[in-house]
């Protein structure tokens, strides 16, 4: 049988394990956030290319690529928000190992 002190260790490391994990969703939330930001720049850039070239075969690519991006960015933010409540998710889990820990001796 384990000792009260080894579980309340095993909690208080799985606590820091599930905040690293919580801090890095929340770092991979703010690079989709970013990317989803710069992709709306490129379409933006890309329909403003668009608009000054003359030949309509060099411009229709581009208001396809356009669309394309615009929804790499909502993909991106839908991403970046669901990450955001993994974090929470995970912060919490760790607030619970911990409060085992503690209640374990720890």
């Amino acid at each position: 049988m384990d000792l009260p002190s080894e579980r309340a260790q095993a909690a208080l490391r799985t606590a820091e394990l599930l905040r690293q994990a919580a801090e890095i969703a929340l770092e991979q939330a703010a690079l989709a956030a970013r990317r989803a930001k710069v992709s709306r720049a490129v379409a933006a850039s890309e329909q403003e290319e668009a608009r000054h070239t003359q030949d309509r075969n060099h411009a229709a690519p581009r208001a396809q690529r356009v669309k394309l991006l615009e929804d790499e960015a909502r993909v991106l933010e839908l991403d970046a928000r669901t990450l955001e409540r993994a974090s929470e998710r995970l912060q919490s889990q760790a607030r619970t190992a911990e409060q085992r820990g503690r209640l374990d001796g720890g």
